[in-house]
């Protein structure tokens, strides 16, 4: 008799995880063999899908392979030459020939429409939607290499102006022949220069990909593409005359950048406002 295997005697089980085998229900190896890989990997604390295959695996072949079932026993000639001889003793019956006339009419069958097929329904294309002419007027290659070359670019600020109250934070151009800054010595502030500006593709553009106008007038909407350009309402620009625009733009379908209010406050209902506040 060959000792039943335990789950102490399988590779890479150690005490820890015996225990928590355990916990879990399973205490044999039969049991592991039996279990899933999914289920005791969610079971049991710690333990990989992956190793509980491994440890599941493990177990199956640790079992005692089962004998192959028995083949049943042929008979013996000696019984096969009797079962013959009784067939032959039996007398044959006799056939007997029917006549065609005396055969059952076979009853007629209904006969049955073929179901019309159903026509297929159309199958839903995917379309794509159209790219804005403004993204295919620029490269978007370029479009990439100016946004990284932003993420790395300084903040220019005046020399000494983190040492000097009276020195302003905006840029200044460094004067003087023994300035460390205009020499470009490690540790000073960065200066500007022309590597640091973007691609000439996008400059001057909108984060959007539009190309801003400014506009002070009505007229100046005149010959402007709603797909590629956008509108900036100038800052010196009247409320009167930035409602005009406005209503030129929208009837254009043309983007403005800064709308601000776009509805004036009529002089009836600013004084019921300041009826109801006074009540």
């Amino acid at each position: 008799m060959s000792k039943k295997p335990e789950l102490s005697d399988l590779p890479g089980l150690g005490p820890k995880l015996e225990e928590k085998l355990r916990e879990a229900g399973v205490k044999t190896v039969l049991n592991l063999s039996r279990a899933k890989a999914d289920k005791l990997a969610a079971k049991v604390e710690g333990l990989s899908e992956s190793r509980a295959e491994t440890l599941i695996a493990a177990a199956q072949d640790a079992l005692p392979s089962t004998a192959p079932p028995k083949k049943e026993a042929k008979p013996k000639t000696t019984e096969v030459k009797a079962e013959k001889s009784k067939k032959k003793a039996e007398p044959k019956a006799e056939k007997i020939k029917v006549k065609a006339e005396d055969k059952p009419k076979a009853e007629a069958k209904p006969k049955v429409k073929p179901k019309a097929k159903a026509t297929p329904k159309p199958k839903k294309v995917k379309t794509k939607p159209e790219t804005p002419a403004r993204f295919l007027k620029v490269e978007q290659r370029i479009v990439r290499l100016a946004d990284n070359k932003k993420k790395r670019k300084p903040r220019f600020r005046a020399d000494q102006a983190h040492r000097w109250i009276r020195i302003t934070d905006r840029w200044r151009k460094v004067r003087g022949i023994d300035s460390y800054t205009r020499q470009k010595k490690k540790g000073r502030i960065a200066m500007v220069a022309s590597g640091y500006r973007s691609p000439k593709a996008v400059r001057y553009l909108h984060p959007s990909l539009y190309e801003e106008v400014i506009v002070h007038r009505p007229a100046d909407l005149e010959g402007l593409d709603a797909d590629i350009h956008a509108v900036r309402i100038g800052g010196s620009v009247g409320g009167r005359k930035r409602q005009l625009i406005l209503a030129e733009a929208d009837a254009k379908l043309l983007h403005v950048l800064n709308p601000g209010t776009t509805e004036e406050i009529g002089e009836e209902d600013l004084f019921t406002d300041l009826d109801l506040e006074e009540d």
